[in-house]
Formats: C-alpha cells, structure tokens, sequence
C-alpha cells in the first residue's frame, strides 16, 4: 500500500507541474520552507511545507505536514496529513486533514473535516465552526455558532450564538465554557451541562449506536486509489482544454440543487430503462448498446461535475480563475467525495445523491448547450 501512495504522491505532482503558470506563486517539492511575502495567490504542494511570510491572495497548500507562522489575508485551503495553523486568517479557513491545531484568528468561517481538530485559548474565529470531526476541542472563542458531528466534543471557551452537534461518545463542557445561544446536540449520553453556561434553551436528543463492521480491504483501498487517480487525469484535461464548462456546470447546480437531484435520478431510470427497451427488438439492439455505454460515461462524469459544484462552495467561481486554482480546488474536492464514500452506511448515502446531484449538472449543461444552439439555428 505505501508504494501505492508514493505512487499516487508523483502522479499528483506531475498533474500540478502540467498546469500552466501564473503569476501567483507556485512550490512544488519534498520541503517546501516559505519565508517571502507574496502579493497574489499562492499555491504549495510538499511533503512538508512551512509557510513564514504573509500571503495577500489566497493560499492553497497539501501536504503530508503544513505548518502556517505567517498571516494569510484572504482564505486558506489546506489539505494535509498535518496542520498547525500559527498565524492569522483573514477569510475563510477551510481543512481536510489528519490533526488541526489552530493557535491564530480566523476572520471568518472554520470549516474542517479532521479526525483531530483543537482550537487554542487565545485563538478567536469570527465566524462559526462547521466541522465533521473525531475529536473536536474547543478552548478559544467562537464568535457565531459551532455546527457540526463528532465522536468527542470538548468545549472549554465561548460560543456566541448556538451549539448544534452530534456527538458519538463523549460531549465535555467545562464550568468555564459559554453559550451564548441555544444548546441543542444529539448524542449517546446527555452531558452534565454546568449551571449559566447555556444562555439559551437545552435541548438532547438521544440515539442508539448501531453495531457497524466495514470491510476496507487491501483490494478495495487499491481500487479507490486509481480511481482517484483516473477521475484527476480527466480533471486536469477538462481544466485544461474546458474548463468553462466545469465552472458553467457548477452555477447551473447551484442556482437549483433540488433540480439537478431530480434531473440526475430521472437520467439514472431513463438510462437503465431505454437499453432494456432496445433490446428486445434486433433493430434496436445498437442503439441500447450505445444508449447504455452513454449512461456508463454518464455515472463516470457524474462525480467530477459534482466535485466542481461542491468546489465552487470553496472558492467563488464568478472571479477570473486560472487554470491550477480550478484544478487544485476541483481535485480537493474530488479527494473529499471519495473520503465520504468510505463512511459505512452515511457515506454511501452521501456518494449517491452527491452522484445523482453531479449527472443532473452534466445533464442540466447539455441541455443548455442544445438550447443554445438550437437559438443559433445551428440544429
């Protein structure tokens, strides 16, 4: 398996070094240490990565350690085995990682997916915290509310508005703690809630653990990687050659997500249904052949245009973009689609409508097209 992600870790890099430049700065290597000031964007891939100076744009880094001393002023985007976040975030800090440690301010939202997230004392995000972690400890100060689901919450700071959770196994409230807000959480246990911690009202929801077994085996894990692999590759085309057509495709989604579930499970049925149809004539024997080899493209694609929808949520897709801001956005988000799908029961659950949501955005965008050229009198 280690020579599998070694593997894929070179893949990776070649796919970064094929992206055109730009005039951001873009490091590439085993240890990148980055101790300049940069005006525009910048973007890091490294084994291990250290960021000194201040980044005026937005820094996109991956990694399997990354440590951030300097102050980023717009939003960072970390994906990383590792991450200690010293300095100051003036956006949005958006992770998927291994262990978070936050010790600096975030002037906006922490939105995190980690198996281990721990915010420091002195640490104060102006937003709210969205996370899906394993633990989740929370000793600086939250200024809105804290969302999200957790095996552990420790929560010894301050809250300013709600605290909606899920915990699995333990939910720690310290008598320092403060909610400003309501406290509302889902767990197997209800908490000892101090007295006057909870300005609001409280309100615990108790469910039943269910007995869960997932076999990951080695073939399994073989399997997702070059998968991973493959859907990278036709991401990194597409960016290069269409890339208005992922960033087109992500707008029509989000302008009417319950639209494009619909059209993509209508698109599923009717690609199912249509070849069994051909087929029981001989006439139509070709067509069904060719009506399912489309679905099939179809059910490939599907999880492409639903990792660009979901990337448009982490950067603003109206702004010019260059092409290795979209890729490296787009493939964080694709990562995240398959780390889902690894979720016993939820994840598969998740993979399904996020699949049905990314076919009725292909589909959606084919439509226009025709439209389009049906206006144009060119059809």
């Amino acid at each position: 398996m280690k020579k599998i992600l070694i593997s894929l870790s070179v893949v990776l890099f070649s796919l970064m070094l094929a992206l055109p430049a730009s005039a951001a700065m873009i490091e590439v290597g085993e240890n990148v240490f980055s101790n300049q000031n940069v005006l525009d964007d910048a973007y890091i891939l490294a084994g291990n990565a250290n960021v000194k100076g201040d980044i005026f744009g937005d820094l996109y880094i991956g990694g399997g350690s990354v440590v951030i001393d300097g102050n980023i002023h717009e939003d960072l985007v970390v994906g990383a085995g590792m991450v200690t976040v010293s300095g100051d975030v003036f956006g949005d800090l958006r992770v998927i990682g291994g262990k978070v440690t936050v010790y600096g301010n975030i002037g906006d939202d922490l939105i995190i997916a980690s198996g281990q997230v721990d915010l420091g004392k002195n640490s104060v995000v102006s937003g709210s915290v969205l996370a899906g972690t394993g633990i989740l400890t929370l000793d600086g100060v939250v200024k809105e509310d804290v969302r999200g689901g957790m095996g552990m919450l420790f929560l010894n700071g301050e809250v300013g508005r709600d605290v909606i959770v899920t915990v699995e196994d333990q939910f720690v409230i310290d008598e320092a703690a403060k909610i400003g807000g309501n406290l509302k959480y889902s767990a197997l246990l209800e908490s000892n809630v101090p007295v006057g911690v909870v300005k609001g009202k409280i309100a615990f929801n108790k469910f039943q653990r269910d007995s869960v077994l997932q076999n990951l085996t080695y073939l399994f894990l073989v399997h997702k990687v070059f998968s991973l692999i493959s859907a990278l590759l036709i991401v990194l085309l597409l960016v290069i050659f269409m890339p208005k057509i992922l960033i087109r495709s992500a707008e029509i989604t989000k302008a009417n997500i319950p639209k494009a579930f619909g059209v993509g499970l209508l698109a599923m049925i009717g690609g199912l249904i249509v070849p069994l149809i051909l087929m029981f004539s001989v006439i139509g024997i070709p067509l069904g052949l060719i009506t399912f080899a489309g679905l099939m493209i179809l059910m490939y694609l599907a999880k492409i245009f639903a990792a660009s929808w979901a990337a448009s949520y982490l950067m603003n897709f109206k702004k010019k973009l260059s092409k290795w801001k979209l890729f490296f956005v787009i493939s964080l988000a694709l990562f995240a689609y398959y780390l889902v799908s690894l979720v016993p029961y939820v994840g598969l659950l998740a993979e399904v409508v996020l699949f049905l949501i990314g076919a009725g955005s292909l589909v959606l965008l084919k439509l226009e097209y025709l439209k389009m050229m049906k206006v144009k009198k060119l059809i």
